[in-house]
């Protein structure tokens, strides 16, 4: 017994020295680990989390990014922070830890915003572009145009002329509506509705581009035109602040050639005589002309501008919160004189982790601007003030003998001198503009998450006009105008999303959106003021019956529901569908809604052809209709107009009349596309290839139809809104990028994207095969320069087909009195079979094809961005060239450098002696052209001694640096139009004076630090 009870304590004696030993040997293994946490420029990360995995034991890096915490060998510690790759790391034996994050790649480069939620890059199914800020980053822009300009296929972007704050047109796989808007729309940070000519394109981190309907169906009634999805910076890590500043000295590339004021003479004496005439210049005068030179009203008007560029960003994060605020300065004078644009604008963006489920942030973002003498303002119905300055006449000087403007000549432009217009004309375009948004998300499961998203627009464009050119009298006229927009969304968002046996992938979101906007308009004109030159802020001295006041006032609304399911099988197979349900209150009640669904389809081939790794195949399909709502918001009502009229021929009775017919019918433009498209990765990586084929049909397009007469019409001047007509698309994108070069010191990366789109009507209302446009040309002939034609492009221009000019040896018919129908050295046109001039279609404006091919080259500290750009398959109707011939309407004098060749009795040219029409084809040119963008380069100095870890960058280059195309005017992509003159897509091509797009050189200096 006693020898049974030893061993029991004996083996009881060894429990406890085992349990001991293991007690203490963990007891020992728990130490104190320290280290320290850096980002990508080993800078510390104040703020970042460290906890050892599995366990609620944690602590946060201090101001230093220093850390320390209790941890075993066995311990692996998980570090992270917003905005970087989470990082896992084994203790081991190590008692001190350096810890390099780098930034979240998939967060910034390999997720794509697809609205209303992202996907990986990889598990696309639409037709998506995504352009970076890296692509663009080393090229001076002041516009975000620009940054899209070449670098997304199938989106066109063209600047409607050179003026600072003006004009640029983008659209996204061609054009749909003959009426409505065809502009994208833009999403800024999950708020729909914003304006790319108000962002700093220093703010923008990527720009995510929905082109076909199974990417902007989610957006329902305003993805017709596609989508531009725009994110902006967010802070990260230790706080940084950037400092990039650059100036420019800008001048127009080219003059239009003309007459010099000595052949002027001689021809204007010609062109005296031929008429019956007597001549008004004599040879003295002529041979005074030649040695003075004359007066050249363009270079008068031209002039060197010089414009600066500050942009300044503060980011980083501060524990849980992250910032990135930042503020732009722009001061660009224009290249005609007394024209120029500046604007201010700040960002504010806030972003805070209040917990592990719900996080939100907050976007301000203020600007106001001014516009000197926007050249939309002063009105092109006689030629813009370049039409007007290429069209005077270079035998008068700009000042009399008394030092007084000029301001009529007898010969050459009715037209007032251009110089006095544009010295004393002062019209600003003030706009001030206020976005606010709040995003919040809570996440109720790993699975499950509501998020909210809330966005206010305010914009207030007040337009002050004092203008001199107005009429005989030669009193100015003054106006005002307040145009005020604001608008807000409410967006509520549910997205669930689960993985189900490691291969079936489901997501889930539904979106209940409402958006309202509101304008108020209202001003006032006083006209005739008699003391001039006094300006606009004396209108109250205008007389009476020159003052009048107008307003205006409209609201839309629109309400959405949307539900969008994901499905991945395996990581190849993937699926995603979308229905959208939207009303719109711009139509009547019955016809308010709207479904718009979409399916799209990708398989990953990847696994089937290549088990390396060294290449990639993904094949895509998709299908879906969208709608566009883009009419006035009372366009379905009745209208009435107002007028007077003196019944018994004694005091006038004001009264009312119908001048446009409600439609209680009216509905949505239907577009509905089909893509198809291949993704090729090769190389490793190194190389990609994206091709996309699709077809775009526009139905039931909202166009103005006339109203027969036996109904009331009055010759066609009321109209109605119907949906007739019909227009599609037929287009290619292509995308190829390949790192040329990619050693240690050098980089070379090349891509090139290209568009191909063929654009046709197929189908107009009650059966037309063509209706009239209504951009008319100036001079006074007033003839419509486009229209619409059943199975062509839009774009189409009208006018007479040049034959050259009659000869003496001619057989020229004659009228229905015998009399000849021209003489000899008169334009000869194509005639119809009553010996009419036949009029028809002569041209198109429409471009087939754009491309761009952007280069970024690194080696070492310096890097070189070199950006060409091509836009192909379109025609200008160079109508400045037709004044600029002149001999009809306003422009009454020859000025073309051709006219010395003119014909005559013993040389019979095909040049007119004689006036003839400006809507001709004479005046069509082929506008193909081939630009260089940009080309920069720049060094960076790093490692600064005494300096820390600040960065400098000296940069300088030009943009627009050469142009190779066979146009004769300033640049073929340069076009005109009023609002007045409807769609600009109709009247594209048109050119009577658009403002010089300048070529201009830059330097310019970035710090980071």
């Amino acid at each position: 017994m006693k020898e049974h009870i030893k061993k029991l304590l004996r083996k009881s004696c060894l429990l406890a020295l085992f349990l001991t030993t293991v007690g203490m040997q963990g007891l020992y293994a728990q130490k104190t680990v320290t280290g320290t946490v850096l980002d990508e420029a080993n800078q510390p990360i104040p703020g970042a989390n460290v906890v050892v995995k599995g366990t609620n034991n944690g602590v946060v890096t201090d101001f230093d990014g220093n850390f320390s915490i209790e941890a075993s060998s066995e311990n692996v510690l998980s570090i992270s922070y917003i905005g970087y790759a989470a990082q896992n790391v084994t203790v081991g034996n190590k008692a001190t830890i350096t810890v390099t994050m780098e930034p979240d790649v998939q967060q910034l480069e390999d997720v794509v915003v697809i609205g209303y939620g992202t996907v990986k890059k990889s598990d696309v199914t639409g037709s998506v572009s995504r352009i970076d800020s890296k692509s663009f980053e080393n090229q001076p822009l002041t516009r975000v145009e620009e940054a899209l300009q070449g670098r997304a296929a199938g989106v066109t972007v063209a600047k409607a002329g050179g003026q600072p704050g003006g004009a640029v047109k983008v659209r996204i796989r061609g054009v749909n509506s003959v009426t409505g808007n065809n502009s994208p729309l833009v999403v800024v940070d999950g708020v729909l509705g914003g304006d790319l000519s108000t962002i700093n394109p220093n703010d923008i981190a990527a720009m995510d581009v929905l082109k076909d309907a199974s990417a902007t169906a989610i957006y329902g009634v305003r993805g017709s035109n596609g989508v531009i999805i725009i994110t902006t910076k967010k802070g990260s890590g230790k706080g940084k602040i950037n400092v990039d500043y650059f100036t420019t000295v800008s001048s127009s590339p080219n003059s239009v050639p003309r007459l010099s004021a000595s052949d002027f003479a001689t021809i204007e004496n010609l062109r005296r005589t031929n008429s019956g005439g007597a001549a008004v210049y004599t040879p003295a005068q002529i041979a005074a002309l030649e040695a003075s030179g004359g007066t050249d009203y363009e270079q008068a008007i031209l002039r060197t501008g010089f414009s600066e560029n500050l942009a300044i960003s503060a980011s980083g994060s501060e524990g849980k919160i992250r910032y990135y605020l930042s503020g732009n300065y722009r001061d660009e004078e224009g290249v005609v004189i007394n024209t120029g644009y500046q604007q201010i604008s700040a960002r504010a963006n806030i972003d805070a982790q209040i917990n592990d489920k719900f996080k939100i942030g907050f976007n301000l973002y203020g600007s106001t601007s001014e516009n000197q003498n926007n050249t939309d303002r002063f009105g092109n119905g006689q030629g813009s003030f370049i039409y007007k300055a290429l069209t005077w006449d270079p035998t008068t000087p700009i000042f009399n003998s008394n030092g007084e403007y000029n301001i009529r000549s007898a010969v050459a432009s009715l037209n007032d001198n251009p110089v006095r217009t544009l010295n004393e004309t002062d019209i600003k375009d003030i706009e001030e503009r206020l976005n606010a948004t709040v995003n919040a998300t809570y996440s109720f499961t790993d699975n499950f998450s509501y998020s909210l998203i809330m966005g206010s627009q305010t914009s207030n464009l007040n337009i002050e006009r004092y203008a001199v050119e107005v009429g005989d009298d030669q009193l100015p006229h003054t106006s005002f105008a307040n145009n005020k927009n604001v608008s807000y969304q409410i967006s509520n968002i549910l997205t669930w999303q689960k993985v189900f046996n490691e291969k079936h992938d489901i997501k889930l979101t539904g979106v209940q959106e409402y958006s309202n906007s509101k304008f108020r308009g209202n001003g006032w004109n006083s006209n005739d003021l008699s003391l001039n030159g006094r300006g606009f802020y004396f209108a109250e001295l205008a007389p009476n019956s020159g003052q009048t006041v107008n307003n205006d006032f409209n609201e839309r609304e629109l309400s959405s529901f949307m539900l969008r399911a994901e499905y991945i099988f395996n990581d190849n197979l993937f699926l995603t569908a979308t229905g959208r349900y939207d009303a719109s209150s711009v139509f009547r009640e019955k016809e308010r809604w709207g479904i718009f669904p979409s399916v799209a389809l990708a398989y990953n081939m990847t696994d089937l052809i290549d088990q390396s790794g060294d290449t990639s195949l993904k094949l895509r399909a998709g299908w879906g209709q969208v709608g566009n709502q883009n009419i006035g918001p009372y366009s379905t009502f009745s209208t009435l107009g107002f007028n007077s009229y003196a019944a018994d021929g004694s005091a006038a009775t004001t009264g009312t009349f119908i001048n446009r017919i409600g439609n209680p019918f009216a509905t949505w433009e239907t577009t509905t596309q089909g893509n198809v498209g291949i993704d090729f990765g090769f190389a490793q990586g190194r190389g990609s290839i994206s091709l996309d084929g699709y077809k775009k049909v526009t139905e039931d397009l909202l166009l103005d139809a006339a109203i027969p007469d036996y109904d009331g019409g009055e010759l066609g001047d009321r109209t109605i809104v119907k949906n007739v007509g019909e227009v599609e698309n037929v287009g290619v994108d292509l995308t190829i990028g390949y790192d040329i070069i990619n050693t240690e010191n050098l980089n070379w990366n090349a891509n090139l994207s290209l568009s191909y789109v063929k654009n046709e009507v197929t189908q107009l209302n009650d059966g037309l095969t063509e209706i009239l446009g209504q951009f008319q040309a100036p001079g006074g002939q007033g003839n419509i320069l486009n229209f619409i034609e059943v199975g062509e492009p839009l774009g189409q221009f009208r006018g007479a087909t040049f034959l050259g000019t009659w000869k003496t040896t001619d057989n020229i018919p004659t009228n229905d009195e015998g009399t000849p129908i021209a003489k000899p050295g008169e334009a000869r046109y194509l005639l119809d079979e009553n010996n009419e001039i036949l009029y028809g279609a002569i041209g198109n404006g429409t471009p087939t094809t754009t491309w761009g091919f952007n280069n970024s080259i690194n080696y070492k500290n310096w890097d070189i961005n070199i950006f060409l750009q091509g836009v192909h398959g379109f025609d200008v109707y160079n109508i400045q060239q037709a004044a600029i011939v002149g001999g009809a309407g306003d422009s009454r004098s020859f000025l073309s450098p051709d006219q010395v060749n003119q014909w005559t009795p013993t040389n019979e040219t095909d040049i007119p002696a004689f006036a003839g029409l400006y809507e001709s084809s004479r005046y069509v040119e082929k506008g193909d052209f081939i630009r260089l963008s940009n080309l920069t380069i720049g060094y960076t100095i790093k490692d600064i001694k005494g300096l820390g870890n600040t960065t400098i960058k000296l940069y300088g280059g030009g943009q627009n640096l050469f142009l190779i195309t066979d146009y004769s005017g300033y640049d073929p992509e340069g076009t005109s139009r009023r609002s007045a003159q409807g769609n600009e897509d109709v009247a594209s091509g048109i050119n009577i004076g658009a403002y010089p797009n300048p070529r201009t050189y830059t330097l310019g200096v970035k710090i980071g630090f």
